[in-house]
């Protein structure tokens, strides 16, 4: 509460037409202020005596603060609406603003006069104040005069409003406090997800790379398939990780598509550098074409794009042992920009016709929670379906068992502007 102001738990528009209701209704002036007494909104129906005078110098708006805090103080004391003279003579009341026991604010009427002006007296408070006595006796001449009980049951009511705009503002300040505890809480997790991440993560990887290596080498049947459960085992927990680390990231509150310009060429050419290194030693191919026709600079989210290339490739990878894993890119015009296609092709291990089925299923709905298949989430295409559709495309798989597999991602970009 300490950092938090009035303004940010009210509507200011809305308090706005309460307050010119008010003065409409008891031709009284009114004005929500702070707790240090500077209006958060502008007076409404402010007296010239107030606004252009008596504030007109430093000293008069300090008295002027001082009196909002020192009625609204006796409010709280009091339990009930408080009518006083203010420092300058005339007849103020004001009811506190309390959110979670704190002193937010008054709200603040008046500037009225119950009895006919004692004219010595204002003039010795403008002599004061360093005013033109003259014209501050013509001003409060203008000042209506009411009746005390009008005075009282405006207070009253006043002070309703402000009891109903402390209940506004403290429901306002619990729903901005559950937000920031669940952004804290949405922080923590992916701190944890980091951590986790980056200890785990390069083990793995070392155990993956050491079970290829042992692989390689001459073994009894049963130890070599022991091996390669470990290996797909080994795999999976990488690319569950992968995914944590995705999903974490898109469920931020800040993880709104980013759409920047990009050069689609030097995207390929980071993923040609890492799958290089990474096939070095293995009897496989990987080969990049990128269409004469696609633009080589776009607009678009390069960073999902990226993570769903990447999610396709380490797919390819983990179940091609030999042969080619290629990326093949083409566009299509369309009469907003066009369509960019991004092929990924192995001559893996290739998939079931039911695991084809279900893979297609997760890809053609939307998903913002749900348990994966364990066929899936063992092809480390967790996420994939949430990326794709994060960026308005589509994805579509076809696979033969012992032929490999073709993942084909379709997504609407814009060429920039040259």
């Amino acid at each position: 509460m300490a950092n938090m102001h009035l303004s940010e738990l009210l509507d200011i528009n809305s308090i706005r037409v309460i307050q010119d209701g008010f003065t409409k209704m008891t031709g009284m002036a009114a004005v929500l202020s702070d707790e240090n007494g500077v209006p958060v909104i502008e007076i409404s129906n402010g007296r010239r005596f107030c606004q252009e005078l008596t504030r007109s110098t430093a000293t008069g708006t300090a008295r002027c603060e001082n009196c909002d805090r020192v009625g609204a103080r006796q409010t709280m004391r009091s339990g009930k609406a408080e009518v006083y003279t203010c420092h300058a003579g005339l007849c103020d009341f004001s009811a506190p603003i309390i959110v979670d026991g704190q002193f937010m604010g008054v709200f603040a009427g008046g500037q009225v006069l119950m009895e006919e002006p004692d004219e010595e007296k204002f003039r010795a408070t403008a002599k004061e104040l360093g005013i033109d006595p003259d014209a501050y006796v013509e001003a409060v001449h203008e000042i209506p005069i009411l009746p005390k009980e009008k005075i009282e049951d405006a207070a009253e009511f006043l002070c309703a409003v402000a009891n109903i705009l402390s209940t506004m503002a403290y429901n306002s300040y619990m729903t901005l406090r559950k937000s920031r505890e669940l952004e804290n809480i949405s922080r923590m997790k992916l701190e944890f997800l980091s951590t986790i991440n980056f200890n785990i993560h390069k083990p793995l990887q070392e155990m993956l790379f050491l079970a290829n290596s042992i692989n390689r080498m001459e073994l009894l049947d049963a130890v070599a398939e022991k091996l390669r459960k470990l290996e797909k085992m080994n795999q999976t927990v990488i690319n569950t990780l992968a995914d944590a680390m995705a999903y974490s990231d898109m469920t931020r509150t800040d993880s709104d598509i980013v759409e920047t310009e990009y050069n689609l060429l030097k995207m390929c050419e980071g993923l040609q550098l890492t799958y290089m290194g990474r096939l070095m030693e293995r009897p496989i191919d990987f080969v990049i074409k990128i269409d004469d026709d696609v633009p080589t600079d776009l607009f678009g989210d390069v960073t999902r794009i990226r993570q769903i290339m990447v999610n396709l490739l380490n797919n390819a990878v983990q179940y091609t042992k030999e042969g080619t894993i290629s990326l093949h890119i083409s566009q299509k015009k369309t009469t907003y920009g066009l369509v960019l296609y991004f092929e990924i092709r192995d001559t893996g291990i290739g998939m079931r016709e039911d695991q084809v089925r279900d893979i297609q299923e997760m890809f053609d709905s939307v998903h913002d929670s749900q348990v994966i298949d364990e066929d899936v989430l063992a092809f480390g295409l967790g996420m994939t379906s949430q990326l794709v559709n994060a960026v308005y495309g589509n994805v579509t798989v076809q696979s033969t068992l012992g032929e490999g597999s073709v993942f084909t991602v379709s997504i609407p970009q814009m060429a920039a502007e040259e």
